[in-house]
């Protein structure tokens, strides 16, 4: 049931997006900015996430209506979703050097690579059910839409900040 709650939510949301999504100007350029001012001033990027959803809600004459906040929030969790992607697939190839400089060296450590891909595997269903709580919160109503697209942005930001955390290197 709760699943269904979930993607009945996403579909409302999907069906809304491409014709209204064509009305609003988004732009990730707020969230790069904000990273890149966090990174030079060692601070946290925590507080980026929803920068370019939020600068997208002011610019737009709509862009606080149910609908607009489900575009601008979606617009800003596929950056972040690009994000982890990369960082994913950069992790991957650390571990695929991290376990053969081990192999190299004689070192029998357990794997890595497959403990990464089941940690992400579990991450993607932590998100969803998280998601699927919060949609459920708004009783079937209209803000569960943007409150699903928001829930989405703000868990894949978050995961995409921890995997850009995490570095594998050998042992010299």
């Amino acid at each position: 049931m709760k699943d269904l709650i979930w993607v009945c939510g996403l579909m409302g949301l999907a069906a809304a997006v491409p014709a209204a999504g064509q009305d609003f100007a988004y732009s990730d350029d707020a969230t790069v900015q904000c990273l890149n001012q966090a990174e030079a001033n060692a601070t946290t990027p925590l507080y980026c996430i929803g920068a370019s959803a939020d600068q997208c809600i002011d610019d737009n004459p709509h862009g606080s209506s149910t609908i607009g906040l489900g575009v601008c929030f979606s617009e800003e969790a596929g950056f972040w979703d690009s994000v982890l992607n990369a960082e994913y697939q950069r992790l991957l190839g650390e571990t695929a050097e991290f376990e053969k400089a081990n192999a190299d060296a004689g070192i029998n450590a357990p794997p890595l690579e497959p403990s990464l891909r089941d940690m992400q595997r579990r991450w993607i269903d932590y998100r969803d059910q998280r998601c699927t709580f919060e949609a459920a919160q708004w009783g079937g109503g209209t803000g569960m839409g943007p409150a699903t697209a928001e829930c989405f942005m703000r868990a894949t930001a978050e995961q995409a900040l921890y995997l850009r955390t995490q570095i594998v290197e050998t042992w010299e």
